[in-house]
Formats: C-alpha cells, structure tokens, sequence
C-alpha cells in the first residue's frame, strides 16, 4: 500500500474536469477517448460511475470531498494523516492481514489526495475483484485510527516533510498567500502539528467529510450494476459537512535559502470549474502562454518565453504557465526559477507579461490543440483515466468522454480566451524561495 500527495499537471486542470457537451466523433481516435462511462445516484446519494472497458485490470475508487481546504486553523495536517494512514488496522481487519491479502490477490491498494478530495484506490485482477473489495471498503469507511498505529507514523511524516520537491513547495507558499485559508491550508503537515493530531480528530474529521453526498465510488473494468452493488453496502453518514465558500485574497510569502538559485510564482484569481466556459478558456490560455519546451533540450516561442528572454542575457533559467482549477475558484500564473543575478528581472518581466498579455490568435490556435491532446493522451492512460473519471464524477456529476471535451474546447472563441487573459492584471499573489537577492517585493512590481 501506498499514499501520495497528487500533483498531477492534467489532474488540478480543468482539462479533466466534465463538461457537457455531446460526443464527438473523430476518426482515429481511440475506443477509450470516445466511450461514456454509465452513472447513477444511489439511494445513499453516493455517486458511482464505471467504464467496463474490458480491462484484465479492474480499478475501483472511494473518492470524498474531503481535503486540506475542509481542514481548520488547529487541524492543519490532518490530511496528510488521513493519507499516511490508509491501511492501518479497521474495524474488521488487521494492518498485517489487509496487506498480506492485497498482495496474495495480487492487487495494489493505496491513497492520493488534492486540495479538496482524497481517493482510495483498489487495482486488481478482475478475476480477484471480489475478495478484494472488502478491504478497499474496510481502508476507506471503516478506519478506528488506533493512537499508537498514529504515533508510529510520525517518521514517516517527517521524511516526507523533507523530501518535498522545490517547486512543489513553491506552490504551497503561493496558495498561503492567495487564500491564506481552506484552500490555503498545504497538501503537507506542518511540523508543529507532527504527533499533535489526536485519533478523535481523524475519526470526527472522516464522521464529518466521509459522507454519501460528497462521495463518488468509480471504476473502470467494471459494470455499472457490481459497483453499484458495492458502493450501496458503504458504511458512510448523510451529511453535507457544511462546507465554506473559497475566498482569494492575495498577498506575498517569501522563503529565503542559501541556494544558487531563486524560484517564484506570481499568480491571480483564475476560474474555477463551477464556470464551465472560463475555467475552458483559462486551461487554454495556459498552453497558449507556454509550458516549457515539447523537445528535450529544445526551446520554445511561446509568447511568456519571448517576453522575458531580454531579461536573462545568456544565463538559463525555466519559466512556464500555470493553472490550477478548483470547484469554485482557482490559480492562473507563472513559475519561474532562474540564477539569484537574473531572478529579479525576469520577474519583473513576467509581471510586466502578465499586466499586458500578448496573445496572438496563433498562439490561441496553438493553445487548443495542446489542450485537446493533452485531454486525448490522458485517456490512454488507464490511471489518468481513473483520476479523471473520479474528479468529474465527484465534482460534476457525471462523466463525459474525453473527445466531448474536446470537442468542448473547439467551441471557446478567441475572444473567449483574450478575456481571460484581460485577467491577469487583478490582485497578484506572490510566492518565492532560495536566493532572493534580487526578486522583487510584490509592492515593487507595478
């Protein structure tokens, strides 16, 4: 078994999220891009959706609306927990016996998670699917968190503590500045609440979140009919948790580090997907922009990268576009990292981008096709495509396939996109680590 932050691009895009849109038909465009996977509402108001595709791999998903934006002040981390702690000893099973069944059976169980949901997985061969149910509904309804299976958790929290990526904690600063709570609150725990977060705070945060109207049971290499019959014997509560509106608010954080190099996010308010055409128009604007070069050791003439070139001289550094969509807000900026000399005006730069976006109707053109591949490729993928059907099943309702997206995409207009990019003078949040001798202030910038 296995936990992990998800940080997928492709997941926190709007790219994956369900539009409605009737499907569209392509030629040569794989059977999995094309199929629609059946859903219902149970009578529990679980949302189950499966795709039978004919997989020799069956892979079924728990998945609740429930992460670090439901989190509070003092409960900070308990996501993190939640994740570390999948596979701990249930109401009905041991740690020793769900792991040595799962890999008798050959299967693979594990958690991921994002700002507003976390997922319990089951991949298994269908001809064990049944024997292994049991335990994916054991690991994600019936956990007892016992306080010494938590205590001994706290080395494993700590290593992860120290082995986040750079950028990655980057990101986490950004969103700090930008909501400062709820979806500002980290994917990660802080070190002041290691061995700080009780037993009765995971099990009133799970009573409180894991409930059927903010839950989703998907599954591909599966019939509707058995994963409905799985998903109606879930033990799982009635409530809606009462759950805040986001609330952007912007501002800056900065890390300093003896490090050679700087690393800084500048971002506004973006879309969330709760607006179906903006958060489309904003995914497009992404790959219009730029997000890095397509060709190992190549460059590109993306319009973010022609605009802070002049900046750099002829020290390297990476610069790309970002956008992460929520269900009703989300993050549209830049990443940047780049030698401490030239940090500081490549920064500079960027802002200067970002308050008079250039954006050609090529670049517009070019923006739609990356996005539609991006949507077709991760249909390939049978995890992405689970991930995907998670997400859209959970946050709206229901599944369309990915050349309905596509086909979604087509219809933005230009328009559409340069209004998006008419944007990103808003309030700016800001967030930088490593040397930052020369970045700027975010009152500097204008």
């Amino acid at each position: 078994m296995a936990c992990s932050a998800v940080r997928s691009p492709i997941l926190r895009n709007s790219s994956v999220r369900n539009y409605t849109a009737a499907a569209a038909k392509a030629a040569n465009i794989s059977p999995a891009a094309t199929t629609i996977a059946d859903s219902q509402v149970l009578s529990n108001k679980i949302t189950v959706a499966a795709l039978d595709n004919n997989s020799p791999v069956t892979q079924v998903s728990i998945v609740f609306k429930a992460g670090p934006r439901n989190e509070t002040y003092d409960t900070q981390g308990i996501s993190h927990v939640l994740r570390l702690a999948a596979g701990l000893t249930t109401s009905r099973a041991t740690t020793f016996g769900i792991t040595r069944n799962i890999q008798q059976l050959g299967g693979n169980l594990f958690a991921t998670s994002d700002r507003e949901s976390i997922a319990y997985t089951l991949q298994v061969t269908r001809n064990h699917l049944n024997e292994s149910l049991n335990f994916l509904e054991d690991v994600a309804t019936r956990q007892v968190f016992k306080p010494w299976e938590i205590n001994d958790l706290s080395p494993r929290l700590r290593y992860e503590l120290s082995t986040i990526p750079e950028a990655t904690r980057l990101l986490e600063l950004l969103h700090k500045a930008a909501y400062r709570t709820g979806l500002g609150y980290s994917l990660y725990s802080p070190k002041r609440h290691i061995d700080k977060i009780p037993s009765e705070s995971l099990q009133h945060f799970v009573n409180t979140w894991f409930t059927g109207p903010r839950c989703a049971v998907v599954g591909t290499g599966i019939s509707l009919s058995d994963l409905s019959s799985f998903a109606n014997t879930l033990n799982v509560g009635s409530g809606d948790g009462n759950p805040s509106s986001a609330k952007y608010y912007g501002g800056e954080i900065r890390k300093e580090r003896n490090s050679p190099i700087a690393s800084v996010a500048l971002a506004v308010e973006g879309s969330g997907f709760n607006n179906d055409k903006d958060a489309l128009a904003f995914a497009i604007l992404q790959q219009a922009a730029g997000t890095g070069p397509h060709i190992k050791w190549g460059t590109t003439t993306a319009p973010l990268q022609r605009s802070v070139i002049s900046a750099a001289g002829n020290d390297p550094f990476a610069i790309s576009a970002f956008n992460a969509s929520y269900s009703d807000s989300g993050l549209f900026g830049i990443i940047i990292q780049a030698p401490a000399n030239v940090a500081g005006p490549i920064t500079k730069a960027a802002y200067k981008w970002m308050s008079s976006p250039n954006i050609t109707d090529a670049d517009i053109a070019r923006g739609k096709t990356e996005l539609k591949a991006s949507i077709l490729y991760a249909s390939d993928n049978n995890t992405s495509q689970l991930e995907n059907l998670a997400q859209q099943t959970l946050f709206k309702g229901r599944p369309v396939s990915s050349t309905s997206l596509a086909a979604e995409v087509d219809k933005v207009s230009s328009t559409d996109v340069k209004k998006a990019a008419g944007k990103l003078s808003g309030k700016i949040s800001m967030a930088a680590i490593g040397n930052l001798s020369t970045v700027p202030h975010i009152d500097q910038l204008n």
